[in-house]
Protein backbone atom coordinates (compact mmCIF):
# COMPACT_ATOMS: atom_id res chain seq x y z
CA UNK A 1 0.00 0.00 0.00
CA UNK A 2 1.33 3.42 -0.97
CA UNK A 3 0.10 6.96 -0.35
CA UNK A 4 1.01 9.69 -2.84
CA UNK A 5 1.39 13.32 -1.71
CA UNK A 6 0.37 15.46 -4.68
CA UNK A 7 -0.56 19.00 -5.62
CA UNK A 8 0.56 22.19 -7.29
CA UNK A 9 3.93 23.73 -6.36
CA UNK A 10 4.46 25.71 -3.13
CA UNK A 11 1.43 24.37 -1.27
CA UNK A 12 3.27 22.71 1.61
CA UNK A 13 3.62 19.20 0.16
CA UNK A 14 7.22 18.79 1.29
CA UNK A 15 6.37 20.10 4.77
CA UNK A 16 3.49 17.60 4.97
CA UNK A 17 5.78 14.78 3.82
CA UNK A 18 8.51 15.77 6.26
CA UNK A 19 6.00 15.97 9.12
CA UNK A 20 4.54 12.49 8.59
CA UNK A 21 7.86 10.77 7.88
CA UNK A 22 10.43 12.93 9.71
CA UNK A 23 12.53 12.67 6.56
CA UNK A 24 14.48 15.79 5.66
CA UNK A 25 12.84 17.12 2.50
CA UNK A 26 13.66 20.34 0.68
CA UNK A 27 11.27 22.97 2.05
CA UNK A 28 11.18 26.53 0.73
CA UNK A 29 8.68 29.23 -0.20
CA UNK A 30 9.05 29.01 -3.97
CA UNK A 31 7.81 26.70 -6.73
CA UNK A 32 9.54 23.42 -7.64
CA UNK A 33 11.45 22.96 -4.40
CA UNK A 34 10.81 19.24 -4.92
CA UNK A 35 12.22 18.10 -8.25
CA UNK A 36 12.32 14.35 -7.69
CA UNK A 37 9.98 11.97 -5.89
CA UNK A 38 10.91 11.22 -2.27
CA UNK A 39 9.92 8.00 -0.54
CA UNK A 40 9.35 7.38 3.13
CA UNK A 41 7.30 5.59 5.75
CA UNK A 42 4.49 7.07 7.79
CA UNK A 43 2.04 5.48 10.25
CA UNK A 44 -1.65 4.90 10.75
CA UNK A 45 -3.18 4.56 14.20
CA UNK A 46 -4.91 1.45 15.52
CA UNK A 47 -6.07 0.42 18.98
CA UNK A 48 -3.47 -2.05 20.22
CA UNK A 49 -5.05 -5.40 21.23
CA UNK A 50 -2.95 -5.60 24.38
CA UNK A 51 -5.27 -3.01 25.94
CA UNK A 52 -8.48 -4.85 25.00
CA UNK A 53 -7.05 -8.17 26.15
CA UNK A 54 -5.93 -6.82 29.50
CA UNK A 55 -2.19 -7.20 28.99
CA UNK A 56 0.20 -4.81 30.69
CA UNK A 57 2.29 -4.19 27.57
CA UNK A 58 3.31 -5.46 24.15
CA UNK A 59 6.61 -5.82 22.30
CA UNK A 60 6.10 -4.31 18.83
CA UNK A 61 8.80 -5.04 16.26
CA UNK A 62 7.48 -3.83 12.90
CA UNK A 63 5.44 -0.98 14.41
CA UNK A 64 5.21 1.19 17.52
CA UNK A 65 2.84 1.32 20.50
CA UNK A 66 2.28 4.65 22.27
CA UNK A 67 -0.15 4.70 25.20
CA UNK A 68 -2.11 1.78 23.77
CA UNK A 69 -2.19 3.16 20.23
CA UNK A 70 -0.39 1.00 17.68
CA UNK A 71 1.35 2.99 14.94
CA UNK A 72 1.43 0.76 11.87
CA UNK A 73 3.79 1.62 8.98
CA UNK A 74 2.58 2.49 5.48
CA UNK A 75 4.60 3.70 2.48
CA UNK A 76 4.31 7.27 1.22
CA UNK A 77 5.78 9.18 -1.73
CA UNK A 78 6.18 12.94 -2.21
CA UNK A 79 5.89 13.96 -5.86
CA UNK A 80 7.10 17.08 -7.69
CA UNK A 81 4.55 19.89 -8.10
CA UNK A 82 1.94 19.70 -10.83
CA UNK A 83 1.13 22.76 -12.97
CA UNK A 84 -1.56 23.32 -15.61
CA UNK A 85 -0.92 21.30 -18.79
CA UNK A 86 1.56 19.02 -17.01
CA UNK A 87 0.22 16.21 -19.19
CA UNK A 88 1.76 18.10 -22.12
CA UNK A 89 5.13 18.21 -20.35
CA UNK A 90 4.88 21.66 -18.76
CA UNK A 91 6.86 22.25 -15.57
CA UNK A 92 7.96 18.90 -14.22
CA UNK A 93 4.83 17.31 -15.63
CA UNK A 94 6.15 14.06 -17.04
CA UNK A 95 8.26 13.42 -13.97
CA UNK A 96 5.30 14.18 -11.71
CA UNK A 97 2.84 12.01 -13.56
CA UNK A 98 5.16 9.03 -13.86
CA UNK A 99 5.69 9.09 -10.09
CA UNK A 100 1.94 8.63 -9.53
CA UNK A 101 1.64 5.19 -11.07
CA UNK A 102 2.29 3.22 -7.88
CA UNK A 103 0.12 5.21 -5.47
CA UNK A 104 -3.12 3.70 -4.18
CA UNK A 105 -4.55 6.93 -2.72
CA UNK A 106 -3.58 10.55 -3.25
CA UNK A 107 -3.28 13.11 -0.48
CA UNK A 108 -3.65 16.40 -2.30
CA UNK A 109 -2.12 19.30 -0.37
CA UNK A 110 -3.76 22.64 -1.18
CA UNK A 111 -2.99 26.13 0.12
CA UNK A 112 -5.99 26.81 2.34
CA UNK A 113 -4.97 30.43 2.81
CA UNK A 114 -5.45 31.18 -0.92
CA UNK A 115 -2.08 32.93 -1.09
CA UNK A 116 -0.60 30.94 -4.01
CA UNK A 117 -1.94 30.27 -7.50
CA UNK A 118 -1.93 27.06 -9.55
CA UNK A 119 1.69 27.70 -10.56
CA UNK A 120 2.79 28.21 -6.95
CA UNK A 121 3.28 31.95 -7.33
CA UNK A 122 2.09 34.48 -4.70
CA UNK A 123 -1.44 35.78 -5.14
CA UNK A 124 -4.36 37.14 -3.14
CA UNK A 125 -7.78 35.51 -2.96
CA UNK A 126 -6.99 32.41 -5.02
CA UNK A 127 -9.53 29.62 -4.46
CA UNK A 128 -8.18 26.40 -2.91
CA UNK A 129 -11.10 24.54 -4.47
CA UNK A 130 -9.81 25.50 -7.92
CA UNK A 131 -6.76 23.40 -7.05
CA UNK A 132 -8.94 20.40 -6.28
CA UNK A 133 -10.75 20.60 -9.62
CA UNK A 134 -7.52 21.26 -11.49
CA UNK A 135 -5.77 18.14 -10.16
CA UNK A 136 -8.60 15.80 -11.18
CA UNK A 137 -8.76 17.33 -14.65
CA UNK A 138 -5.00 17.19 -15.17
CA UNK A 139 -4.77 13.53 -14.22
CA UNK A 140 -7.79 12.72 -16.40
CA UNK A 141 -6.10 14.40 -19.37
CA UNK A 142 -2.95 12.39 -18.64
CA UNK A 143 -4.99 9.15 -18.77
CA UNK A 144 -6.70 10.32 -21.97
CA UNK A 145 -3.39 11.21 -23.64
CA UNK A 146 -1.97 7.75 -22.84
CA UNK A 147 -4.93 6.14 -24.63
CA UNK A 148 -4.74 8.67 -27.46
CA UNK A 149 -1.07 7.92 -28.13
CA UNK A 150 -1.82 4.22 -28.26
CA UNK A 151 -4.41 4.87 -30.96
CA UNK A 152 -1.96 6.86 -33.05
CA UNK A 153 -4.75 8.78 -34.78
CA UNK A 154 -6.90 5.74 -35.54
CA UNK A 155 -9.95 4.31 -33.80
CA UNK A 156 -8.77 2.61 -30.62
CA UNK A 157 -9.83 -0.92 -29.64
CA UNK A 158 -10.97 -1.55 -26.07
CA UNK A 159 -8.24 -4.13 -25.46
CA UNK A 160 -5.61 -1.72 -26.79
CA UNK A 161 -6.87 0.99 -24.43
CA UNK A 162 -6.71 -1.43 -21.51
CA UNK A 163 -3.17 -2.46 -22.48
CA UNK A 164 -2.05 1.17 -22.66
CA UNK A 165 -3.33 1.78 -19.12
CA UNK A 166 -2.07 -1.44 -17.55
CA UNK A 167 0.92 0.42 -16.13
CA UNK A 168 -1.54 2.49 -14.09
CA UNK A 169 -3.22 -0.69 -12.82
CA UNK A 170 -6.35 0.08 -14.84
CA UNK A 171 -7.92 -3.10 -16.19
CA UNK A 172 -10.27 -3.80 -19.06
CA UNK A 173 -13.00 -4.41 -16.49
CA UNK A 174 -12.47 -0.96 -15.02
CA UNK A 175 -12.67 0.54 -18.51
CA UNK A 176 -15.98 -1.22 -19.12
CA UNK A 177 -17.33 -0.06 -15.76
CA UNK A 178 -16.24 3.53 -16.41
CA UNK A 179 -17.83 3.55 -19.86
CA UNK A 180 -21.10 2.13 -18.49
CA UNK A 181 -21.25 4.77 -15.75
CA UNK A 182 -20.85 7.43 -18.46
CA UNK A 183 -23.65 5.89 -20.53
CA UNK A 184 -21.24 4.96 -23.31
CA UNK A 185 -21.45 1.69 -25.24
CA UNK A 186 -18.17 -0.14 -25.81
CA UNK A 187 -19.59 -3.65 -26.04
CA UNK A 188 -18.43 -3.97 -29.65
CA UNK A 189 -14.80 -3.80 -28.48
CA UNK A 190 -14.05 -0.27 -29.71
CA UNK A 191 -13.54 2.92 -27.73
CA UNK A 192 -15.69 6.03 -28.39
CA UNK A 193 -14.45 9.30 -29.91
CA UNK A 194 -12.17 11.75 -28.11
CA UNK A 195 -14.98 13.38 -26.12
CA UNK A 196 -16.15 9.96 -24.97
CA UNK A 197 -12.65 8.86 -24.00
CA UNK A 198 -12.18 12.06 -21.97
CA UNK A 199 -15.35 11.30 -20.06
CA UNK A 200 -14.16 7.75 -19.44
CA UNK A 201 -10.77 9.08 -18.31
CA UNK A 202 -12.46 11.34 -15.76
CA UNK A 203 -14.42 8.41 -14.37
CA UNK A 204 -11.29 6.25 -14.27
CA UNK A 205 -9.54 8.88 -12.14
CA UNK A 206 -12.35 8.64 -9.58
CA UNK A 207 -12.12 4.84 -9.57
CA UNK A 208 -8.34 4.36 -9.63
CA UNK A 209 -7.02 7.45 -7.85
CA UNK A 210 -9.17 8.34 -4.81
CA UNK A 211 -8.16 11.65 -3.22
CA UNK A 212 -8.02 12.97 0.34
CA UNK A 213 -7.64 16.76 0.34
CA UNK A 214 -5.30 18.24 2.95
CA UNK A 215 -6.58 21.81 3.34
CA UNK A 216 -3.18 23.04 4.49
CA UNK A 217 -1.96 26.25 6.18
CA UNK A 218 -5.17 26.46 8.23
CA UNK A 219 -3.13 28.32 10.86
CA UNK A 220 -2.83 31.31 8.50
CA UNK A 221 -5.34 34.18 8.21
CA UNK A 222 -8.29 33.50 5.92
CA UNK A 223 -7.77 29.73 5.72
CA UNK A 224 -10.47 28.82 8.23
CA UNK A 225 -13.07 30.74 6.23
CA UNK A 226 -11.99 29.06 2.99
CA UNK A 227 -12.22 25.68 4.68
CA UNK A 228 -15.78 26.36 5.83
CA UNK A 229 -16.71 27.21 2.24
CA UNK A 230 -15.30 23.87 1.12
CA UNK A 231 -17.21 21.98 3.80
CA UNK A 232 -20.44 23.69 2.83
CA UNK A 233 -20.16 21.94 -0.52
CA UNK A 234 -20.67 18.66 1.31
CA UNK A 235 -17.25 17.24 0.43
CA UNK A 236 -16.33 14.42 2.79
CA UNK A 237 -12.72 14.14 1.63
CA UNK A 238 -11.52 17.62 2.72
CA UNK A 239 -9.59 17.99 6.00
CA UNK A 240 -8.22 21.14 7.62
CA UNK A 241 -4.60 20.83 8.72
CA UNK A 242 -1.35 22.58 9.41
CA UNK A 243 1.63 20.56 8.25
CA UNK A 244 3.98 23.21 9.66
CA UNK A 245 2.56 22.77 13.17
CA UNK A 246 2.70 18.97 12.96
CA UNK A 247 6.33 19.16 11.81
CA UNK A 248 7.19 21.54 14.67
CA UNK A 249 5.54 19.19 17.20
CA UNK A 250 7.40 16.13 15.96
CA UNK A 251 10.73 17.95 15.87
CA UNK A 252 10.19 19.27 19.41
CA UNK A 253 9.43 15.72 20.55
CA UNK A 254 12.47 14.39 18.72
CA UNK A 255 14.68 16.91 20.55
CA UNK A 256 13.24 15.97 23.94
CA UNK A 257 11.39 19.23 24.57
CA UNK A 258 7.91 17.68 24.66
CA UNK A 259 6.09 14.37 24.79
CA UNK A 260 3.83 14.08 21.76
CA UNK A 261 2.34 11.28 19.68
CA UNK A 262 0.95 11.72 16.14
CA UNK A 263 -2.64 12.93 16.14
CA UNK A 264 -2.75 14.02 19.79
CA UNK A 265 -4.55 17.24 20.64
CA UNK A 266 -1.99 18.30 23.23
CA UNK A 267 1.60 17.81 24.30
CA UNK A 268 3.49 17.64 27.58
CA UNK A 269 6.48 19.88 28.22
CA UNK A 270 9.37 17.73 29.49
CA UNK A 271 12.48 19.63 28.38
CA UNK A 272 13.88 23.11 28.90
CA UNK A 273 13.09 25.23 25.85
CA UNK A 274 14.70 28.62 25.34
CA UNK A 275 12.59 31.79 25.15
CA UNK A 276 12.05 31.56 21.39
CA UNK A 277 11.01 27.91 21.69
CA UNK A 278 8.67 28.72 24.58
CA UNK A 279 6.90 31.32 22.46
CA UNK A 280 6.57 28.92 19.53
CA UNK A 281 5.22 26.15 21.77
CA UNK A 282 2.76 28.59 23.33
CA UNK A 283 1.39 29.46 19.89
CA UNK A 284 1.18 25.77 18.96
CA UNK A 285 -0.65 25.00 22.21
CA UNK A 286 -3.20 27.71 21.42
CA UNK A 287 -3.71 26.27 17.94
CA UNK A 288 -4.25 22.74 19.31
CA UNK A 289 -6.78 23.97 21.84
CA UNK A 290 -8.72 25.67 19.06
CA UNK A 291 -8.45 22.91 16.45
CA UNK A 292 -8.13 19.72 18.61
CA UNK A 293 -5.11 18.56 16.57
CA UNK A 294 -2.90 19.57 13.64
CA UNK A 295 -5.23 17.52 11.40
CA UNK A 296 -2.37 15.78 9.62
CA UNK A 297 -2.69 12.33 11.21
CA UNK A 298 -6.45 12.30 10.63
CA UNK A 299 -5.82 12.62 6.89
CA UNK A 300 -3.38 9.70 6.87
CA UNK A 301 -5.80 7.52 8.84
CA UNK A 302 -8.78 8.42 6.64
CA UNK A 303 -6.86 7.77 3.42
CA UNK A 304 -5.72 4.34 4.57
CA UNK A 305 -8.83 3.08 6.33
CA UNK A 306 -11.63 4.74 4.37
CA UNK A 307 -10.15 4.97 0.90
CA UNK A 308 -7.74 2.03 0.81
CA UNK A 309 -10.18 -0.06 2.85
CA UNK A 310 -7.36 -1.41 5.02
CA UNK A 311 -7.54 -3.27 8.31
CA UNK A 312 -4.87 -4.19 10.87
CA UNK A 313 -4.33 -7.79 11.98
CA UNK A 314 -1.84 -9.27 14.44
CA UNK A 315 -0.33 -12.71 13.68
CA UNK A 316 1.09 -14.63 16.66
CA UNK A 317 2.75 -18.02 17.10
CA UNK A 318 1.54 -18.75 20.63
CA UNK A 319 -2.22 -18.20 21.00
CA UNK A 320 -2.05 -18.44 24.79
CA UNK A 321 0.73 -15.93 25.41
CA UNK A 322 -0.08 -13.89 22.27
CA UNK A 323 3.57 -14.01 21.35
CA UNK A 324 6.12 -15.21 18.83
CA UNK A 325 8.62 -18.02 19.55
CA UNK A 326 10.82 -15.53 21.40
CA UNK A 327 8.03 -14.68 23.83
CA UNK A 328 7.56 -11.20 22.39
CA UNK A 329 3.91 -10.17 22.84
CA UNK A 330 1.99 -9.01 19.75
CA UNK A 331 5.22 -8.28 17.90
CA UNK A 332 3.77 -7.65 14.44
CA UNK A 333 0.93 -5.57 13.03
CA UNK A 334 0.00 -6.19 9.39
CA UNK A 335 -1.87 -3.60 7.35
CA UNK A 336 -3.92 -5.62 4.86
CA UNK A 337 -6.85 -5.01 2.48
CA UNK A 338 -10.34 -5.63 3.81
CA UNK A 339 -11.37 -9.05 2.53
CA UNK A 340 -8.01 -10.68 3.27
CA UNK A 341 -8.37 -14.36 4.19
CA UNK A 342 -6.55 -16.41 6.80
CA UNK A 343 -4.55 -18.23 4.11
CA UNK A 344 -3.57 -14.94 2.47
CA UNK A 345 -2.34 -13.63 5.81
CA UNK A 346 -0.25 -16.79 6.17
CA UNK A 347 1.39 -16.00 2.83
CA UNK A 348 2.13 -12.46 3.95
CA UNK A 349 3.85 -13.75 7.07
CA UNK A 350 5.88 -16.35 5.15
CA UNK A 351 5.34 -18.02 1.78
CA UNK A 352 5.83 -21.49 3.25
CA UNK A 353 3.03 -20.92 5.75
CA UNK A 354 0.54 -20.49 2.92
CA UNK A 355 1.79 -23.63 1.16
CA UNK A 356 1.53 -25.71 4.34
CA UNK A 357 -1.59 -24.00 5.69
CA UNK A 358 -3.89 -26.26 7.73
CA UNK A 359 -6.02 -23.73 9.56
CA UNK A 360 -5.92 -20.81 11.95
CA UNK A 361 -7.19 -19.69 15.33
CA UNK A 362 -9.06 -16.46 16.01
CA UNK A 363 -7.39 -15.77 19.34
CA UNK A 364 -9.86 -13.21 20.66
CA UNK A 365 -12.86 -15.43 20.01
CA UNK A 366 -11.01 -18.68 20.75
CA UNK A 367 -12.38 -20.31 17.59
CA UNK A 368 -10.85 -22.32 14.76
CA UNK A 369 -11.14 -20.71 11.33
CA UNK A 370 -10.55 -21.97 7.80
CA UNK A 371 -8.49 -20.85 4.85
CA UNK A 372 -11.22 -18.66 3.35
CA UNK A 373 -12.24 -16.98 6.60
CA UNK A 374 -12.33 -13.20 6.13
CA UNK A 375 -10.27 -11.39 8.72
CA UNK A 376 -11.60 -8.44 10.69
CA UNK A 377 -9.94 -5.26 11.90
CA UNK A 378 -7.94 -5.87 15.08
CA UNK A 379 -8.00 -9.67 14.78
CA UNK A 380 -5.22 -11.64 16.51
CA UNK A 381 -4.52 -14.76 14.45
CA UNK A 382 -2.52 -17.93 15.07
CA UNK A 383 -1.62 -19.70 11.81
CA UNK A 384 -1.52 -23.51 11.92
CA UNK A 385 0.75 -25.10 9.31
CA UNK A 386 1.97 -28.60 8.58
CA UNK A 387 5.57 -29.65 8.45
Amino acid sequence: MLLGVVGAPNKGKSTFFAAVTMVDAAIANYPFTTTTASRGVTYVRAQCPHVELGLKACNPKNSKCVDGVRLVPVGIIDTPGLVPEAHKGRGLGNRFLDSLREADVFIQVVDGSGKTDLHGNPCQGCSPMDEVAFLKEEIAMWVFEIMKRKGGGRHLALKEAALSLSGLRISEGMLLQAAASCGLEVGDGTMPDDDGMKRIAQKLVEMRFPIAVAFNKVDLPGAKEEFEKARQRGLENVFACSAAIELALRKAAEHGLIEYAPGQGSFKLVGTPDEKQKEALSQIDAFLKAHKSSGVQEIIDWAVYKKMGAIVVYPVEDEHRLSNHKGEILPDAFLVPKGTTARQLAGMVHSELAAKFIGAIDVKRKTRIGADHLLGDGDVIKIIAGR
